[in-house]
């Protein structure tokens, strides 16, 4: 295994990265998002992790007058889950932000979403808020200070 993750870099994504993107969307979401709809909000930051083939991948965008970032999205492939490639982008994220000089970053999940709730503590996000919603699918605000 640990030969492996030295193999693996994450990177900014490239276009030939998108089918392979895509898959793993199609994989990891009930409702993926197309090529179109992924390559309109990707413009910010496109992060894969990519060893030998793109294993998954984040993108976020910086808002509120680049003081603060959000994720919007992270996804690895079923295959390769639960080898620390979602928490490599998150730290590949913090490393771009901290450059950027911007303080925080916020991720909104849908309770559904428990692994990804627990996850996101894992790396360092704290729930704000619980904003409740008519579904029942309550969501969850957290933030992470860059410090």
């Amino acid at each position: 295994m640990e030969n492996i993750r030295q193999a693996m870099i994450v990177r900014t994504a490239k276009q030939e990265d998108f089918e392979k993107v895509i898959e793993i969307e199609e994989l990891s979401f009930a409702t993926p998002w197309d090529y179109d709809f992924l390559e309109k909000i990707s413009k910010d930051i496109f992060l894969v992790f990519d060893g030998q083939g793109i294993c998954g991948y984040l993108i976020a965008g910086c808002c509120h007058r680049n003081v603060s970032a959000t994720i919007l999205k992270v996804a690895v492939h079923p295959e390769h889950r639960r080898k620390g490639i979602a928490t490599n982008l998150v730290h590949k994220l913090v490393e771009i932000l901290k450059d950027r000089q911007i303080t925080e970053i916020d991720v909104i999940v849908i309770d559904v979403c428990k692994p990804a709730i627990s996850f996101y503590k894992k790396v360092g996000f704290k729930t704000v808020s619980i904003m409740p919603q008519a579904s029942n699918n309550d969501l969850y605000e957290m933030k992470f200070t860059i410090g």
